[in-house]
């Protein structure tokens, strides 16, 4: 009991010792109390510092990705227009039928031609001699047949009175089909060189103009339209002209035969040429991807001329509605041609579309959307299927 008596009373000495000893030394108090300022500067800002970027490391964690999202509006139901060519409705290379010299020429380049006027004549003295032998050996062929029948009535005759012998009366009748043979051969032979003959006129196989004119009276013609054969004259029909247009892929289901088409060209500003849409390939080109479309365009007074440079609005028949969105909302990667939309639920969804026109900062969807979705103006690759995010339209 003694000692837990006299156990207390040393505890206040030992401190007020301690804090004597603090009161008398005053450089051991300020040494002290800069100690304890220091740690309240430098460690107590750090340590709050650290808890307040966990809490908002913490809070960006929970948060969802806030995402700029517009919706796809109607694209217009424009015309397509397209460079084109254009190109004579008919076109021929006349080339000569016979050889001789050419001893007529009565057109000349630009000339206007009506079907079957007379081009040129040539002069082929070999083949109206032979013509005139072919004739007469048809008039010898034809007595020699003349007198064989005569002949064979004489000995049926002869024969119905028992007067001549059988073996007689079929050589007879053999000479008379053979005279028939030799006539039909002659008669053959006179009509293929009369053909030939009529080639020595050349005419014009339909109406039109004359664009090339390679030869001159006196020159030597060979018939045949090899390469080592001059053509005579190019004929051309300009009254109606043939465009000729190549209609991208995602085009040629819109393009329909019998649809109106409008030609313009630079040549001849403000002049509008209507036309309609003849026929097309029907397939496409696996160089270009394109298929090949005519319009037939009317062209009586010659304004338009062969070989021109133009513009050919087609008129076109969409299949199925069609959108405009932004090109920056479309994503491009090995799964094809994407967009980023975002659900009720606020959760992504990456779904593939087909494109159709390009209009420069928008772009045309022909199939994969309703209308009425939310696309991601600028879709990131952090973006995938069923990520949650915050949608925020722009202000209007």
């Amino acid at each position: 009991m003694s000692d837990a008596a006299t156990t207390p009373p040393e505890e206040p000495e030992l401190a007020d010792r301690a804090a004597g000893r603090l009161r008398g030394n005053p450089t051991l108090v300020g040494v002290a109390l800069a100690f304890a300022l220091l740690l309240a500067i430098g460690v107590v800002p750090r340590v709050r510092s650290r808890l307040e970027l966990q809490r908002a490391a913490a809070i960006a964690a929970a948060a969802r990705p806030v995402v700029g999202v517009t919706t796809p509006h109607p694209a217009p139901s424009t015309d397509l227009t397209l460079p084109g060519t254009t190109l004579p409705f008919q076109q021929a290379t006349i080339y000569a039928r016979v050889d001789g010299y050419l001893e007529r020429r009565l057109v000349d380049i630009g000339d206007l031609v009506k079907t079957g006027q007379l081009l040129a004549v040539i002069s082929a003295p070999e083949i109206d001699q032979q013509l005139a032998q072919a004739q007469a050996d048809l008039v010898r062929q034809k007595a020699d047949l003349a007198f064989a029948r005569s002949s064979l009535e004489r000995y049926e005759a002869a024969d119905r009175e028992g007067a001549v012998a059988k073996e007689d009366l079929d050589q007879r009748r053999t000479a008379v089909h053979t005279a028939e043979a030799a006539v039909q051969a002659g008669t053959a032979t006179v009509q293929r060189l009369a053909e030939q003959q009529r080639f020595e006129h050349v005419t014009a196989p339909f109406d039109g103009v004359v664009t090339q004119r390679n030869v001159d009276v006196g020159a030597l013609i060979t018939a045949g339209s090899s390469s080592s054969t001059t053509s005579l004259f190019a004929l051309a029909q300009n009254d109606v002209l043939r465009v000729y247009v190549n209609v991208p892929q995602p085009y040629v289901n819109d393009i329909q035969v019998g649809r109106p088409a409008q030609i313009r060209t630079r040549s001849l500003p403000g002049r509008t040429f209507n036309g309609s849409i003849a026929r097309s390939a029907s397939a496409l080109d696996l160089s270009t991807r394109t298929m090949l479309t005519e319009v037939d365009i009317p062209n009586a007074d010659g304004a338009l001329k062969p070989g021109m440079y133009v513009q050919v609005a087609l008129q076109a028949d969409r299949v199925g509605p069609r959108w405009r969105i932004p090109a920056s909302a479309i994503v491009f990667d090995s799964k094809g041609t994407q967009l980023v939309i975002v659900g009720p639920d606020h959760k992504v969804q990456v779904r593939p579309v087909v494109l159709g026109r390009d209009f420069g900062s928008e772009v045309e969807v022909a199939s994969g959307l309703q209308g009425d979705e939310m696309l991601v103006t600028t879709p990131s690759a952090s973006l995938v299927d069923g990520t949650l995010v915050e949608p925020s339209e722009p202000k209007p």
